[in-house]
């Protein structure tokens, strides 16, 4: 299993999957019903479920910025160093309070709320964010050198249907991410001029 390639079909199928939806969403027949006794006018707890959704694309933030800090152990920087450790630690938690977020999110958005295209987006955001973390599960228990670059190009694909999908919210938070790495990137350059300065 160490090797085998076999591990990236499920996320191919998931993957394939979720943009047919996403492409269902813009160019096929969206159904407007909803469910019996909603009126359009209903709202009830809507606005608390799209603050989840908003935190949930936070918490995505916080655990795709890991992707790139990870790569920063031996960083000049102490106050990186710090940084390492605690998004170590905070990028599994974020991103399983991400999939408990979406899930409560989407539920009832499905079970109270019309149908609509970005019905359809979310699903396909939820179906990645969900095979993300099970990939992530697995990467400390099945020994397999492929499961840590799914783990990425799920990742990567979450951050573009959470885009479609969640609109503004999506896109802050992204950006809010290339900043802080670029911070991260300014900490470390400034750290190893003080070394070599030092060394001069």
């Amino acid at each position: 299993m160490k090797h085998s390639r076999s591990v990236f079909v499920p996320a191919v199928v998931i993957a394939l999957a979720s943009l047919s939806l996403i492409l269902y969403a813009f160019f096929g027949v969206v159904h407007q019903g909803g469910p019996p006794g909603l009126r359009p006018g209903e709202r009830g707890s809507e606005g608390i479920f799209k603050t989840m959704g908003t935190i949930a694309v936070w918490c995505g933030a916080v655990s795709f910025a890991w992707f790139r800090l990870k790569l920063r152990r031996r960083s000049p920087s102490p106050l990186v160093k710090k940084l390492v450790k605690l998004f170590d630690r905070a990028h599994q938690l974020a991103g399983y309070a991400a999939l408990a977020l979406i899930a409560a999110h989407g539920i009832y958005f499905l079970t109270q709320a019309r149908i609509k295209d970005d019905t359809y987006t979310g699903i396909a955001g939820f179906a990645l964010l969900l095979s993300l973390a099970v990939y992530g599960f697995l990467i400390r228990r099945v020994k397999n050198k492929h499961l840590r670059k799914i783990h990425f190009l799920l990742a990567t694909a979450f951050a573009v249907a959470a885009i479609i999908h969640a609109g503004g919210s999506a896109i802050i938070a992204l950006l809010s991410t290339i900043v802080f790495w670029g911070l991260v990137w300014l900490m470390e350059r400034r750290a190893s001029q003080s070394a070599e300065n030092r060394a001069a």
